[in-house]
């Protein structure tokens, strides 16, 4: 499949896919009684709830360094709309179960304040930061469905099913633009191998990352099989040929 044709495809699939946040959650159905007696859980949900709020700096610093391509704004637009779509339903949920500490404007803006300058990207930080937002999605999709299957709560299961689905799909986007990328200028593929060597999830800015499963590398060995696939080489080899260059 050329990536022209991809492009065609995802918008497709976002159409198929997507949910309603007041049709498909069915709120007046929250166990508040199970969903209070996994507070490690509701914790986790509402670190994810502030990384998702975070896409109104990182996505569009994004959008920014790569505005020449068109496709890649359009596949941007979307995941910092859903993004959102996470964050306020997270943010819902938490509310009408009543957690503490509850989320609030003013800890957003201060988590905004404090990052500004971390997204002050550069020409030359494209590829890392496109490679860590691919990277990130797909761990977000993971983490998603794993915490999805501890919860009680069938409401919450069911949310962070529907988010795991819309993860996944934003990883894979990201994907086909480095792949596009790539096949306008192969000679990035060192770089892009240096980039998935030197990955940071993008939530270390917000919080400590949330974990759903501890020691579990699947992730990893997924998205280092793809880096490795789309670039023709190890990503051993690049630290090895680094090391004797």
């Amino acid at each position: 499949m050329t990536t022209e044709r991809y492009y065609y495809d995802f918008f497709g699939a976002k159409s198929e896919s997507r949910w309603n946040v007041e049709k498909d959650i069915p709120w007046g159905e929250i166990d508040r009684e199970a969903a209070l007696s996994q507070p490690d859980i509701l914790d986790k949900v509402r670190r994810t709830a502030l990384i998702e709020s975070y896409h109104a700096l990182g996505t569009v610093s994004l959008i920014k360094l790569l505005h020449e391509d068109v496709d890649a704004t359009s596949v941007f637009q979307v995941e910092c709309f859903e993004g959102f779509r996470h964050f306020w339903s997270l943010r819902r949920y938490l509310d009408l179960v009543g957690f503490e500490p509850r989320i609030t404007d003013e800890e957003l803006v201060e988590i905004r304040r404090r990052n500004i300058e971390h997204v002050n990207y550069k020409p030359e930080d494209t590829v890392q930061e496109l490679v860590n937002f691919i990277w990130s999605e797909h761990a977000a999709g993971y983490f998603a469905r794993q915490l999805g299957a501890q919860c009680k709560d069938k409401v919450l299961a069911k949310l962070l099913g529907f988010i795991s689905v819309d993860e996944f799909r934003h990883a894979e986007g990201g994907y086909q633009i480095l792949t596009k990328l790539l096949e306008r200028q192969p000679e990035l593929k060192p770089e892009v191998l240096r980039a998935a060597s030197n990955f940071k999830h993008y939530g270390w800015h917000v919080c400590e990352l949330p974990v759903a499963v501890e020691n579990d590398f699947t992730t990893v060995l997924q998205m280092k099989r793809k880096f490795e696939k789309v670039c023709g080489a190890r990503i051993v080899s690049w630290r090895e040929g680094w090391a004797n260059g």
